[in-house]
């Protein structure tokens, strides 16, 4: 779950747009501005007033509870927008965020932060934003501005107070442009989502055969069978359309969807040895749901899970049945009638250049075929264009895909390439996909157990089949994790699979788990969960069960495994009981645990985000643990307030270490990208042990758990499903072993708007504030200086030292002694930070 925030938002509303002025004045009195509590997340209060200096001051109180206050302003005139001006005083830490209503009420919004207390000028620019909502929801700007405004967030912190001073807002008026065409509605298709050909990917199970849309069911000793699968449902589907021939009469049939963890599922009807078409909605009505959630509410997108056929009222016999199609009716919007996914594979290096094959697989929900042009570019880091093709691609409609590949070639010492494909044909919008070329650790990285080191990473091994197969798998996967430089790894020890019935223990599998990692140089922390088949979940005699299970875990890792954490997100569905028994379960726990090992370290709370109101709760009952661990998940990434939550979690904890065993950004289709993926790793990770208010820090998760490019479980992976890396894994590399020596913590010498984490004789630097520049005096030695991808980039060398270019994406000084000069430098042409607006 993610923390939210503390932010200001202003707002501007009107009629149409005519206006000819420069600028858009906005007044400071408060009479001209609305207050809005956030009712939506209850318990929020404040005001707007103005201040002795006649500014405008943003009041918040979430002492309460809350999420956020706003202040907003309408307009008597929309106009056309570059951009929105204003100053604005507020404490240092507090984020502020710019929002923007446009004609069609869709609200489209930019976040800020800075380290000067006092008053600090700022302009946002309107032609992009980080997200959007409201509306038509497509993200498409449709001038004029109707609504500006600033919103201030609680950040996830209980109690905070506080105000926000605002003065000289205004609106600087650009060209005037021709509206944007009104959304249009949302379409119907009708498609086709798979004819069970024998490349469908549908699996076996339960006594299952399946070859090219034959599906033979063997009911003589089991009462179902079914067939698994995890196929993606394109747009927002109404009804289904599944038609099939054979069966045995009084077979019965049924279908899953999944929808995000939970599972929708829905008996279809009866079998009657003939051909059959079964015609149904989609989910929720007339449907059972279990898992995950477990609320009935269908969450886009939706896949198709599971088919099963259960032996009903027919005799024990085998029973085939002839898959002949589904099709499905879907809502999508304007632009969502075509879909495109790209892939890139490395067909090796000869001499001086890489050939990469990249292919971009298209389906078109149009009833026709459709003709257009397909553009493949490949891009280095820096942006620079490295290889590009254009070609003719007829899509044949009604979800039937294309596939295209291409050979790009990219010169064959760059550590990453970007591959882009986009798809335009006359009277549709284009549609394009990126997906990322990046190279392996060419050393494999120190095996030495490394304890003291903060860098950590969701392996999860024991995902891994408990064969020799899954062994290797388990093996390679841990290599590569000692080649990026991960010295921690988090493993889930099933409590269902290790004592399967009271007192009888298998640890055989967990053996392995914990073998592998430390023949890489990996230690361990072992995360006790859930429930075994035989207990009584959520009950004083299921948590004295769980005890002895942990207990006897304890003494068989004992000198293996140190850290040992209770549960997972007890504070979200993942403790369905009584959250009031998660306390004790971690006081009985804890008190077993140092039984068996008084030298062990007990991690527990584990929340999903940082739910200080429910530490406090477990913190009230007296729940004892050595770490508190949490799951910090949030949409964006704010460095300042990171800072603030973790620094102020550490204090509530009485300065216990705190440890992040899940944090990520998933790059599904619709999600992050995989460049950006990397640059957040890179950020999150020097920003939670920089700031001191974490002591080891874990992704989830190492490796995408399926292939499903749509559901975001399957990707947060900093590597393929296939073990391939994505640009993520490099940027891990590059922190881990860059920073592998020392303790890293934020310097701020360095001046405002730059971020610089230390360690050893490694500098990170990046900064939130446009490109900039930084000097960096050589106290000794001769440093090198990469990027994130770890290839060696260009840098000024002066009398002083080195200047080294700075953007959001951190670059890396390392393998000399250095340190700031007095005075940062910025970019040539670009002014000091007092001198002139934060542009964003």
């Amino acid at each position: 779950m993610r923390a939210v925030r503390f932010l200001v938002l202003f707002v501007i509303a009107g009629g149409f747009f005519a206006s000819v002025a420069e600028e858009v004045q906005v007044p400071n009195e408060a009479a001209s501005w609305r207050f809005d509590n956030g009712g939506e997340f209850p318990g929020a209060s404040g005001g707007v007033t103005n201040g002795a200096d006649g500014s405008l001051v943003l009041r918040f109180d979430f002492t309460k509870g809350g999420a956020y206050v706003a202040a907003y302003h309408d307009l008597a005139q929309p106009a056309c927008l570059e951009s929105v001006l204003f100053k604005a005083k507020k404490p240092v830490g507090t984020v502020m965020t710019v929002r923007m209503v446009d004609s069609a009420g869709q609200n489209f919004q930019k976040s800020v932060s800075f380290s000067n207390a006092d008053w600090q000028r700022l302009e946002c620019k309107v032609e992009s934003t980080d997200g959007h909502f409201g509306g038509p929801n497509d993200g498409v700007l449709r001038q004029p501005i109707k609504t500006i405004g600033i919103l201030a967030e609680s950040g996830g912190v209980p109690g905070a107070q506080g105000e926000i001073s605002i003065t000289e807002v205004s609106g600087k008026i650009g060209a005037a442009v021709a509206p944007a065409p009104a959304p249009e509605p949302p379409t119907v298709r009708d498609y086709m989502v798979t004819v069970f050909d024998s490349d469908s990917g549908f699996g076996e199970g339960g006594g299952s055969s399946f070859h090219d849309g034959m599906w033979t069911a063997d009911l003589y000793k089991t009462e179902s069978t079914h067939l698994s699968h995890s196929l993606p449902l394109f747009g927002k589907p109404k009804e289904f359309t599944l038609r099939v021939r054979g069966g045995v009469q009084g077979n019965v049939l049924k279908i899953g969807l999944g929808s995000h963890f939970q599972i929708f599922e829905r008996t279809l009807g009866t079998l009657n040895g003939g051909e059959q078409t079964f015609t149904f909605p989609a989910p929720p009505d007339g449907w059972s749901y279990y898992g995950g959630e477990n609320d009935g509410v269908s969450r886009m997108p939706l896949r198709l899970s599971h088919l099963t056929i259960e032996r009903g009222s027919a005799p024990r016999i085998q029973s085939e049945v002839l898959m002949l199609d589904l099709r499905c009716k879907t809502e999508v919007a304007g632009d969502g009638s075509v879909i495109i996914l790209a892939s890139v594979s490395d067909d090796g290096a000869s001499g001086s250049t890489r050939t990469l094959s990249a292919s971009c697989k298209a389906w078109s929900l149009l009833e026709q075929k459709t003709t257009g042009t397909l553009h493949a570019v490949a891009r280095s880091w820096d942006g620079d264009t490295l290889w590009q093709e254009d070609a003719p691609l007829t899509l044949e409609g009604e979800g039937h895909a294309e596939t295209h590949t291409v050979q790009a070639t990219i010169p064959a010492a760059l550590s990453f390439a970007e591959m882009e494909f986009q798809f335009s044909a006359e009277g549709i919008p284009a549609a394009s996909a990126q997906t990322c070329y990046a190279s392996a650790m060419n050393s494999p990285g120190d095996a030495t157990l490394r304890p003291s080191s903060p860098w950590g990473m969701g392996l999860f091994l024991y995902r891994n089949p408990d064969n020799a197969l899954g062994y290797k798998i388990m093996d390679v996967e841990a290599s590569l994790a000692k080649a990026a430089g991960v010295k921690w790894c988090r493993e889930e020890f099933s409590w269902a699979a290790t004592e399967p019935q009271p007192g009888q223990y298998d640890f055989h599998f967990y053996d392995e788990v914990v073998n592998a990692a430390n023949r890489h140089g990996i230690s361990v922390y072992g995360l006790l969960c859930y429930w075994s088949n035989w207990t009584k979940p959520y009950t004083e005699q299921g948590i004295d069960d769980y005890c002895r299970w942990a207990r006897a875990v304890v003494k068989h890792f004992k000198g293996r495994v140190k850290h040992w954490e209770i549960y997972n997100e007890p504070n979200i569905f993942f403790w369905s009981g009584p959250k009031e028994l998660y306390p004790v379960l971690v006081k009985k726990c804890y008190a077993q645990i140092k039984a068996e090992d008084p030298t062990a370290q007990v991690l527990a709370i584990s929340t999903s985000g940082i739910d200080r109101k429910f530490i406090q709760t477990c913190l009230d009952a007296g729940a004892p643990f050595d770490i508190l661990t949490i799951h910090p998940y949030r949409r964006a990434l704010d460095e300042r307030q990171f800072t603030r939550e973790l620094r102020g979690v550490a204090e509530q904890v009485n300065n216990r270490p705190v440890w992040i065993t899940e944090m990520g950004w998933s790059t599904q289709v619709g999600g992050t990208s995989e460049r950006a993926q990397a640059q957040l790793i890179a950020r999150s990770y020097l920003t939670a042990v920089g700031s001191g208010g974490c002591q080891n820090m874990s992704w989830y998760d190492f490796r995408d758990d399926g292939t499903n490019a749509f559901y975001n479980e399957d990707n947060f992976g900093i590597m393929r499903h296939n073990l391939v890396p994505k640009p993520a894994y490099r940027a891990l590399a590059t922190v881990c072993r860059t920073m592998a020596v020392g303790t890293p913590r934020f310097n701020e010498a360095y001046g405002d708007g730059i971020f610089a984490v230390e360690s050893g004789q490694t500098v990170a630097f990046w900064s939130d504030q446009g490109e900039r520049s930084v000097q960096v005096k050589v106290k000794k030695g001769t440093p090198r200086v990469v990027n994130l991808m770890g290839e060696p980039i260009r840098v000024t060398r002066n009398d002083l030292g080195l200047v080294v270019p700075v953007k959001l994406d951190p670059v890396f000084v390392y393998g000399a002694e250095v340190g700031p000069m007095q005075k940062p430098l910025r970019k040539k042409g670009v002014p000091s930070v007092e001198a002139e607006p934060i542009r964003f």
